[in-house]
C-alpha cells in the first residue's frame, strides 16, 4: 500500500492560543504527518511563547514572518507603536529554548515539491493579494506548489502556463471544508489563512492539509473560543481592538 505523506499547513498563528489549539483539534481528527509552518508565530495576542513551544513540540519545519523577525532584530522595537510594544513585551518572556528554535527559521524553504515562504517568493515581506503579485510571485519560483501566509487570507491562485504567460486564477477558502486538487500541468500558489487573525470577513481560524501524491489541498476554517482569547487579552492588558477584530474576521 502506498503511504502518502499528510502536511500541515499552518500560518499566522500570531500568540494566539486559542485559536492555534482549536485548529490543532481539527487537525489531530483528520490526521496528519508533517508540519510546515508558514511564518508569524508572534505578534498581536499574548501567547507568544506558548505557541513557540507547541511548534517546536511539534517539529514544525518553519519560516520567518515579519513579525518573527522585527522580534529577533530589536532595533525595530524602539520604534514605539502597537505591534513594537507588543514584541518587545513577547521578547522579554521568551524562553532561551524558544528563542533559539526562532532564530533557527530560514527566511525560504524549498524542495523539489514546494517552495515554503511568508509572504512572495521574490521578498518574504510582500503581500500576494491580487493576480499582478502572484503573477511575479509564480515568476520567482520554479515549484509546482508555493505554500505562504501574511496576508490572512485564506485561498490559492492557481495557474496554467498560456503562449502570453501563465493563466491565474483565484479560489478563496471560505467554507468550512475546500477543496483544490491540481492537474499535471498546473501550478499553484496556496494561502492556507491565518490561525490566529482572519482578515477576509470569516471569524474562523484556517488551516490546510497537503498530500502531494493527490496533488491536493483540503483548506479547513474552524471556530475557536473568543471568550478566551478576551479574557488573555484583559488579562495581560492587552489593547480591546484586538479582540473586536476578531469578532468580525479584520
Amino acid at each position: 500500500m502506498l503511504f502518502r505523506v499528510r502536511y500541515l499547513l499552518l500560518s499566522d498563528i500570531h500568540g494566539n492560543l486559542p485559536a492555534f489549539r482549536a485548529v490543532m483539534e481539527d487537525a489531530l481528527r483528520r490526521g496528519f504527518d508533517r508540519v510546515l509552518f508558514l511564518g508569524d508565530a508572534v505578534g498581536y495576542y499574548p501567547d507568544g511563547e506558548a505557541v513557540l513551544t507547541a511548534l517546536r513540540k511539534l517539529g514544525a519545519e518553519a519560516v520567518l514572518g515579519n513579525h518573527d523577525a522585527w522580534l529577533l532584530a530589536g532595533e525595530f522595537l524602539e520604534d514605539g507603536g502597537l505591534i513594537a510594544e507588543i514584541l518587545a513585551w513577547q521578547a522579554e518572556r521568551l524562553s532561551e529554548a524558544n528563542l533559539a528554535y526562532l532564530k533557527s527559521w530560514p527566511w525560504q524553504r524549498k524542495t523539489e515539491a514546494y517552495h515554503q515562504v511568508h509572504g512572495s517568493p521574490c521578498d518574504p515581506f510582500v503581500y500576494v493579494d491580487d493576480l499582478e503579485p502572484a503573477r511575479e510571485a509564480l515568476a520567482c519560483s520554479d515549484r509546482p506548489w508555493v505554500f505562504f501566509g501574511h496576508t490572512h487570507l485564506a485561498g490559492a491562485y492557481m495557474a496554467i502556463e498560456g503562449p502570453k504567460g501563465p493563466w491565474i486564477r483565484y479560489k478563496p477558502f471560505s467554507e468550512e471544508e475546500n477543496a483544490l486538487t491540481l492537474g499535471p500541468k498546473a501550478r499553484a500558489l496556496v494561502n492556507p489563512g491565518s490561525v490566529g487573525q482572519p482578515r477576509d470577513g470569516i471569524p474562523l481560524a484556517g488551516y490546510a492539509i497537503w498530500e502531494p501524491e493527490r496533488r491536493r489541498v483540503e483548506a479547513y476554517r474552524v471556530p475557536f473560543d473568543l471568550l478566551e482569547v478576551r479574557r488573555r487579552i484583559q488579562e495581560e492588558g492587552f489593547p480591546k481592538v484586538l479582540y473586536e477584530r476578531l469578532r468580525v474576521g479584520r
